[in-house]
């Protein structure tokens, strides 16, 4: 792990990224970077098929959302506590190149964001060629590389992320994290959410998956 530091005096692309978007985009970015709880950990991906990628990325945000949740219990009465946010970058292998970054975030994020909304944690997807407008209309820069944020639910401002997900806001709204262990229900006796050799070993990607698409699937045919 090579976490750092982002600061908006840094040359590097993110931390450039991070500055441009913050006034108009991204307003805790700045408190952050302030309080020097903005953090970037970069990772190369190793896996040969779409779905191992995937597993590797929802892997790595269990690892740092806990990371955070922690970190914010032990700063509870410091602005650090609820100013974290870790950011994630991945680089995919060589064969990947021209991966699609939508398609490729697409389950790890959705599983964290049922997973860990309703303890108040909010997840970002950000991918290379990615074009956005802001709900200003304002066209949003495109991201420098393939990454993932984690940061503190923001409750006046973050339903509007969650159009698609409507299902999920009385969790974000009610938000509160007591400490549950949000994976009790689906973790295999034995198997680590601290540890990405542990949570290989136990296929613990492919119980959460499934137990998702079980969830989606129940969702359609009450829609129907």
């Amino acid at each position: 792990m090579n976490k750092k530091i982002v600061k908006f005096t840094n040359d590097d692309n993110f931390s450039k990224y991070s500055l441009e978007i913050s006034d108009k985009f991204c307003p805790y970015l700045k408190p952050a970077e302030k309080n020097n709880v903005l953090h970037l950990t970069e990772y190369k991906l190793s896996g040969n098929h779409m779905e191992e990628l995937q597993e590797e990325i929802f892997y790595y945000g269990v690892i740092h959302t806990e990371e955070l949740r922690r970190f914010r219990q032990n700063n509870k009465n410091s602005p650090k506590g609820i100013l974290i946010c870790e950011n994630l970058k991945f680089i995919s292998p060589p064969m990947f190149n021209e991966i699609d970054g939508e398609e490729l975030f697409s389950w790890p994020h959705w599983l964290l964001k049922i997973l860990y909304t309703k303890s108040g944690v909010m997840f970002g997807k950000f991918w290379i060629g990615e074009k956005t407008i802001s709900r200003s209309g304002d066209k949003i820069p495109e991201p420098p590389c393939h990454f993932l944020s984690i940061r503190s639910v923001i409750k006046e401002r973050d339903p509007y992320f969650f159009s698609k997900a409507p299902e999920l806001l009385p969790q974000l709204i009610h938000s509160i994290d007591n400490g549950e262990n949000v994976h009790t229900p689906l973790l295999p006796a034995g198997c680590d959410i601290f540890s990405m050799e542990s949570m290989k070993k136990y296929k613990y990607f492919s119980i959460v998956l499934c137990w998702a698409q079980e969830q989606l699937n129940r969702k359609a045919e009450q829609s129907t």
